[in-house]
């Protein structure tokens, strides 16, 4: 059986024990710098999927005659 894909929900909760963990001051250098890694994957993995769910926002908006018309969600350039 496949292990359950962590949701963006997981992720977040992921990345704030670690940044917990980090802001302690309280672990072995090797154990910082293997949280410090995961936590940059998890945060890497995080903005892309906030990206994605950007692109996909579409926004509303009323024409001068009174229509409304949805529109993709503008990109901005990173």
């Amino acid at each position: 059986m496949a292990a359950k894909k962590a949701t963006f929900e997981d992720n977040m909760k992921r990345l704030e024990e670690i940044v917990e963990a980090l802001e302690s001051g309280n672990l072995p250098l090797e154990d910082t710098v293997k949280l410090y890694k995961e936590g940059m994957t998890l945060s890497a993995q995080c903005g892309a999927a906030l990206k994605k769910v950007e692109q996909e926002v579409q926004k509303v908006t009323e024409t001068t005659s009174g229509d409304v018309k949805l529109e993709l969600f503008p990109e901005e350039d990173a």
